[in-house]
């Protein structure tokens, strides 16, 4: 296992999965990395649910395809109806985090995923943090999907981590800026 620095360092948002299911080993340490995330004041406002059904995935993926291509925003509907499209990349696993409309929910579930990333990082497999399936989910074509995912009252799906093993060669590390302003 990488450092945790080295682990930081080369997390990369994969889109090209290979279809093998991960290891019911791997697929426990990213959910346990989940559920350590930071938290605020310890409320734990994330609800995770993981699909490994390859049919639903496909459903959420439909809906989210019609949300995209009613946007009538051209790029998003030259998207849509790409071969294949799908949201989650084609990924064997996704882990949907749901949260609740307290206060700190969308830091929570934010930060949940972000555990998940660099766990799935550590376990060299690939991961992809995504939010655009949610259009699908209040589309009229996917708003019945919710209840496939048998949430506790209060909770609605707000994020997902994408993950499997890296099909080809991972993505080149994208440079970031640097955009820092010390006080002192």
């Amino acid at each position: 296992m990488d450092s945790a620095l080295q682990v930081l360092m080369n997390r990369r948002s994969v889109r090209s999965f290979e279809s093998k299911q991960i290891s019911e080993e791997e697929l426990n340490q990213i959910v346990s990395a989940g559920l350590q995330a930071a938290t605020a004041l310890g409320s734990q406002s994330w609800y995770l649910t993981v699909v490994q059904d390859q049919q639903f995935l496909k459903e959420i993926s439909e809906a989210t395809a019609s949300a995209l291509y009613d946007s009538e925003v051209p790029s998003l509907q030259e998207r849509s109806r790409q071969a294949n499209f799908s949201p989650f990349h084609n990924a064997p696993t996704v882990i949907f985090v749901s949260s609740t409309d307290s206060l700190y929910s969308i830091a929570d579930c934010a930060n949940a995923c972000q555990n998940m990333t660099l766990a799935a990082t550590a376990l060299n497999l690939g991961s992809c943090y995504i939010g655009s399936f949610v259009q699908g989910l209040k589309h009229p074509k996917g708003r019945d999907l919710v209840k496939k995912f048998e949430l506790p009252e209060g909770y609605s799906p707000l994020f997902a981590v994408a993950i499997g093993t890296v099909k080809g060669e991972l993505p080149p590390l994208k440079s970031r800026e640097w955009k820092v302003n010390y006080i002192r």
